[in-house]
């Protein structure tokens, strides 16, 4: 999957360091993927959630969560289209509720 932007992850690991080692696995598994559907997502993080349309993901156990839109790739034939993530926000747990935080990046 192609990450879009890999920015987000980077200024949220520098914000938030004890979830750095996390965001960067995540970041590993996700790049690698080729995810044509939620159900696939579920089958590598369990504990993805899709909310209206978006990706949530739980990081260091629920105390973060990283919000995306994915878009998943798709077979072509013989081929099999990248897809996107689109990272839309990085919140501890705490500024999750309020969805009107989940389109602001990571929060200063």
């Amino acid at each position: 999957m192609h990450i879009i932007t890999k920015k987000h992850l980077v200024d949220a690991a520098t914000q938030y360091p004890d979830a750095s080692k996390k965001l960067m696995a995540w970041h590993k598994v996700a790049k690698a993927a080729r995810w044509q559907s939620f159900v696939e997502v579920r089958q590598v993080f369990k504990d993805a959630d899709a909310v209206d349309d978006y990706v949530v993901f739980n990081i260091r156990r629920n105390r973060y969560r990283l919000i995306t839109i994915i878009h998943y790739s798709r077979q072509r034939g013989d081929l099999t289209t990248e897809g996107h993530i689109y990272i839309r926000s990085f919140l501890p747990h705490s500024l999750y509720d309020n969805k009107a935080n989940w389109d602001k990046g990571v929060p200063k």
